[in-house]
């Protein structure tokens, strides 16, 4: 009896490590993935005249600045996210493991709960079906156009701060 609890707690042990390493392997490219697009467009803004030359030069390092801190927050809220993600997968795994023989009877006792379920008659359906669809189209579309609205007026208010700085 204590080789079959020996082996269920190594097979326990092994299914948690590996449910850790798959999180591992799939979440550290993006977890570690960063963009440093301010660097590159503070670059590009480099004028020939030295006054110019002398801020974009305190731009770029002021720019690097904020990114090498913005990418450590990525790689913090990476790190987190796939700490948090392990440990709720790792639960799971075990979950499974040991209520493995109940897992059977949910399942028949899902399958039989699914047959008894009633549709409603086929152009009721399609009724519902769309109005479903056409809200769903109405949300999105005020959304898009929120999301233009507001887009657009940051664009402006940078436009009218770089006004007021010159």
């Amino acid at each position: 009896m204590t080789a079959i609890n020996t082996s269920r707690k190594l097979r326990a042990v092994l299914a948690a490590a590996l449910s850790l390493l798959i999180i591992v392997c799939m979440m550290s490219v993006p977890a570690f993935a960063a963009e440093d697009t301010t660097a590159a467009e503070t670059t590009t803004a480099v004028e020939t005249t030295a006054a110019e030359t002398t801020a974009a030069t305190t731009t770029k390092a002021e720019a690097e600045t904020t990114t090498s801190a913005a990418d450590a927050e990525a790689k913090t809220r990476g790190i987190i996210n796939l700490v948090v993600g392990g440990v709720i997968l790792v639960v799971l795994v075990v979950l499974c493991i040991v209520f493995r023989h109940k897992i059977p009877g949910f399942a028949r006792s899902m399958k039989s709960e699914t047959g008894k379920i009633v549709w409603c008659p086929k152009d009721q359906l399609k009724k519902k079906a769309v109005v479903v669809i056409i809200t769903i189209l109405a949300l999105i579309l005020i959304i898009a156009l929120l999301d233009f609205a507001f887009s657009e007026g940051l664009q402006l208010l940078r436009q009218a701060t770089a006004g007021l700085r010159k």
